[in-house]
């Protein structure tokens, strides 16, 4: 009891602390579903309700709770000619910037870190069960919470002064818009009125 004393007076000595609190409970809300989901839930309803959760999870920490918290915003963009396909917002732009809060940080930094690492011994532990099904839900939630913690892993260490401080080792394939539609489909028409 006294630990979780503690964590709640940490808790309250942040900046936000009801920012955090959503924060962690996002975290923690698709991994208590996987975990306990079967006992209430058939896998299809599981498996969606895990994979919903899991994306509002990425959508409120991207675009909330990193903007609040640790002050870092990212999003992909491909629709750029060259490789530097990530944009970022930071409050290194604005120096001296806003202070960030180190308990926010700190809690955000091994949220962040902790919960890809908890779904890959999910996936381990699934290949070893031979549960395929379970595996693709955990492969979703290591996708998903991988690809935000290296989003803003990329954030934290940009350089506003254009000088790239984190070479990229993983960019996403460009996907085509949807005015390229109209060309496949112009193509499919010629075909079809020559037969």
């Amino acid at each position: 009891m006294e630990h979780v004393r503690t964590f709640y007076e940490t808790i309250l000595k942040s900046s936000h602390p009801l920012m955090l609190s959503l924060h962690l409970a996002a975290k923690a809300a698709p991994i208590v579903f996987y975990l306990v989901g079967s006992l209430f839930l058939d896998f299809t309803a599981q498996f969606i309700l895990v994979v919903l959760i899991l994306t509002a999870d990425f959508y409120f920490t991207k675009n909330i709770s990193g903007r609040k918290l640790v002050q870092l915003r990212w999003w992909y963009d491909p629709t750029t000619e060259n490789a530097e396909t990530f944009r970022f917002e930071s409050y290194k732009q604005y120096p001296p910037g806003p202070t960030i809060n180190p308990i926010d940080a700190k809690l955000f930094w091994w949220s962040m870190y902790l919960t890809p690492a908890i779904w890959a011994v999910f996936a381990l532990l699934c290949i070893l069960r031979l549960k395929i099904f379970y595996f693709l839900l955990v492969a979703v939630g290591m996708a998903l919470t991988g690809w935000n913690t290296y989003g803003f892993r990329g954030c934290d260490k940009w350089d506003p002064s254009g000088t790239p401080a984190v070479e990229s080792w993983f960019q996403m394939p460009a996907i085509p818009g949807l005015q390229n539609l109209s060309r496949v489909a112009a193509v499919q028409s010629f075909f079809q009125s020559r037969s």
